[in-house]
């Protein structure tokens, strides 16, 4: 079975097959240039299907750079929280002694005497439907409300003692949605409860330790309380203490290295030429000795299809005894030019690495296409980063729960 890729993955590998290639078109010897004639402009050194070279540092700046930037920072600042919030929840001692104010407080839920039932329950009503697509039924169960009840309980921590926890509704509870009950086609509860018998940690603030502590010597001493604190809502959590941040911390981790990855990747698949000349090109001139034309049928989707005319340059210039032979696209004004022998000497950018990366002009350029590839890389991207990030979150703090699958929605049928 193929390993299924990742949205980034499919992204880069999209990506690297943009571009178009160049046929192979015979070139013709250009006349003698007349020396001394005018300057080349830099519009004219510009092929018809590419950028300037402003137009495209712009491009990549706010398609490429800010894009995954911006990505890469939020991810970064949200893994560092996420792990120190982890850090710190693992590091409380659950045997330490108690005292008044901001606790943590560990151990196992018990009821009165006699009560049965959860002593916390989160009940979320779903609303089902389902549609069909070109790759078959699909289905979604959203929330529509949420519903929680709450009562006091007690938590025995492992050296015997009891702390007495009093929730309030906006109490946070991290366990899992271990039950549902569907009465209908498309409606659904699904239920969060935690139950006397299950080990917890609790977060908020603790009353009474000092006082049960200096009436501990009597019989019937008060048992410590515990409440949500001023401005903060009470965890109660069934989860190994920091396994949350954790998890968030792992999730916002992979999209710092995933944008990082697509800092290299895009740039080296989508415009390896302008990539390596921004690094490593430098500006020459050199003798134009050879042009050529071709054309290129364009079919757009819906619309009747017209010639696209291309036109290339060949020149040469001497460097350190030996002849450094440049060739690329150029516009139809410089075509023309070379053929009336208007331009003794051409721009090119040229890589120190290879006479092979070459660009004319005076600077990198991008092509249309690619240009166009690098606007829908920031789009998608602009909206597979944020459903991401909200995919991953557990359901407790989601402030709607929406479940997704394939499929229809399977009939209910009564028994009575």
């Amino acid at each position: 079975m193929m390993r299924r890729l990742s949205p980034a993955c499919l992204l880069a590998l999209a990506l690297s097959l943009g571009g178009c290639f160049e046929p192979s078109v015979a070139w013709e010897a250009a006349p003698p240039q007349i020396a001394g004639g005018p300057p080349m402009a830099e519009h004219d050194a510009i092929a018809a299907s590419r950028l300037s070279t402003s137009t495209t540092t712009t491009v990549v700046r706010w398609a490429v750079c800010l894009p995954l930037l911006l990505v890469g920072g939020w991810s970064l600042y949200w893994w560092l929280q996420h792990r120190r919030r982890a850090e710190l929840e693992r590091s409380f001692d659950a045997k330490a002694p108690l005292r008044d104010g901001f606790a943590w407080v560990l151990g196992q839920v018990e009821l009165e005497p006699g009560d049965r039932g959860p002593a916390i329950r989160v009940a979320i009503t779903q609303r089902g439907r389902h549609w069909r697509g070109k790759n078959g039924w699909f289905h979604d169960w959203k929330e529509t409300s949420r519903e929680v009840s709450v009562r006091p309980f007690w938590v025995r921590r492992f050296d015997g003692s009891r702390v007495r926890v009093e929730p309030d509704e906006g109490v946070a509870l991290h366990d899992a949605l271990s039950r549902m009950q569907q009465s209908s086609q498309f409606d659904r509860v699904r239920f969060a409860e935690l139950v006397p018998g299950e080990v917890v940690h609790v977060r908020g603030t603790l009353f009474g330790v000092s006082r049960a502590q200096d009436s501990a010597y009597r019989g019937g001493a008060p048992e410590p309380v515990l409440r949500p604190s001023r401005g903060t809502v009470m965890v109660v959590s069934t989860e190994p203490p920091g396994a949350t941040s954790e998890l968030r911390a792992r999730h916002h981790k992979r999209w710092v290295l995933a944008a990082a990855l697509l800092a290299v990747v895009v740039p080296m698949t989508v415009f390896p030429t302008a990539t390596l000349l921004a690094f490593t090109g430098v500006p020459v001139t050199a003798t134009p000795v050879a042009t050529r034309h071709w054309q290129q049928w364009v079919k757009p989707k819906n619309s009747p299809g017209f010639w696209v005319q291309h036109y290339g340059v060949r020149a040469t210039r001497t460097l350190e005894g030996r002849t450094q032979v440049l060739a690329d696209e150029c516009g139809g004004t410089t075509f023309e030019g070379v053929q009336g022998g208007m331009f003794p000497e051409l721009p090119f950018v040229v890589s120190r690495l290879s006479d092979d990366v070459v660009q004319f002009g005076y600077g990198p350029q991008l092509t249309d296409g690619r240009a166009a590839l690098l606007a829908l890389f920031a789009v998608v991207l602009a909206l597979v980063y944020p459903m991401a990030a909200l995919s991953g979150r557990p359901w407790y703090v989601q402030r709607r729960v929406i479940d997704t699958g394939a499929g229809q929605l399977p009939v209910l049928y009564s028994t009575g």
